[in-house]
């Protein structure tokens, strides 16, 4: 198989995208990888990590920046390393892309790109919670591709999300709800209420509203929401997990005794393990589901280690099958979705970094 890694997508690019690639190829030899990037800056990483005969570089001129205006400098750019992967991945050079750079943009790239599987209005980003019983891992999405959202985008999201679960993750009968701030019929907002009986009418294991706490209670594997909450959702629980590891550091060296200090040590491979779920780099990259083709968007801040989980992800997303169980998925439920409304397009520039 050939994954496409945009080199010059993230904070730390591409000196930590390019040894992550590396990472990557050296795991899996049987895989070739094709990094996309501006080869003057690109080659001497490549060289630095010696990097393995199945790595290729690819020259691509411009760079779709964190701060650019997602569509437009898409549009414009037309030679960035984002939308030459994306070519790649359109003219069957390539299964699928791996970006950690602008989120927004590579919404808009692989839409522009790829288009979307028939019956999505907008694909959505899905985030992986780790959860306390139950299949372990929750599924949030949209994450971040779209900041307004109708009806009918979060029920075609919990179709995705619930073959995603299944496909993926290989939860047998995914349950689906729709965040809310509280469980009552009664609360939401009516974008959420409406989403609950377009979703009531479909065969999916639909059980209402969840609160925020639900994503982590194992009690539901796919929650749909907007992409604006969802996204401070991401991003809160991020801070919290960070908050909690510093606290709990600072406590014990600063307040701590002998005691406190014997205990931490003791403890430390128990707070090791509890920091690995909670850290975004183990889960790698989010896939961007609904399009036609794999677009996967990495942390903008990923380490060579996100990286490479992320091209793992990519690597098992495309054998599972995900993509054609997507589609048989999407095709069916058009017996209870609403008919795709002609409106305002998705804008990429709605996406959160």
């Amino acid at each position: 198989m050939r994954l496409v890694l945009d080199a010059m997508g993230g904070d730390h690019a591409p000196d930590a995208v390019v040894d992550g690639g590396v990472l990557f190829a050296r795991a899996y030899p049987g895989h070739e990888l094709v990094l996309v990037g501006d080869a003057t800056r690109v080659r001497p990483v490549l060289e630095r990590a010696g990097a393995p005969p199945n790595i290729h570089l690819h020259h691509a001129s411009e760079v779709v920046e964190m701060d650019d205006p997602a569509t437009a400098a898409f549009r414009r750019k037309r030679d960035s390393s984002l939308r030459v992967g994306f070519e790649l991945v359109r003219q069957g050079e390539a299964s699928a892309l791996v970006s950690a750079g602008n989120s927004g943009a590579v919404m808009a790239g692989g839409m522009l790109t790829l288009g979307r599987i028939p019956g999505v209005e907008r694909p959505a980003i899905a985030a992986l919670f780790p959860a306390l019983k139950g299949e372990g891992r929750c599924l949030l999405l949209d994450a971040g591709a779209n900041v307004d959202c109708r009806p009918s985008h979060l029920a075609q999201f919990a179709v995705l999300g619930e073959a995603y679960s299944r496909t993926r993750l290989g939860v047998k009968r995914p349950r689906v709800a729709v965040l809310s701030n509280g469980e009552e019929e009664s609360k939401g907002t009516q974008l959420t209420r409406d989403a609950c009986a377009l979703l009531r009418r479909s065969d999916l294991e639909f059980v209402g509203y969840v609160e925020g706490k639900d994503l982590f209670s194992g009690d539901v594997e796919v929650v749909v929401t907007d992409g604006f909450t969802g996204n401070i959702v991401l991003k809160t629980s991020e801070g919290v997990g960070m908050g909690i590891t510093g606290l709990l550091r600072s406590a014990i060296e600063k307040r701590g005794g002998l005691p406190e200090k014997l205990g931490a040590l003791l403890l430390k491979p128990t707070l090791l393990g509890l920091r690995r779920v909670m850290d975004y780099a183990e889960y790698g990259g989010a896939p961007l589901l609904g399009l036609q083709g794999v677009g996967i968007v990495a942390h903008g801040r990923s380490s060579p280690r996100a990286i490479h989980n992320a091209l793992v992800t990519t690597l098992q997303h495309v054998r599972a099958g995900v993509q054609e169980e997507l589609t048989r998925c999407i095709a069916n439920a058009a017996a209870w979705l609403p008919p795709h409304q002609r409106g305002r397009k998705a804008d990429g520039d709605e996406g959160a970094d």
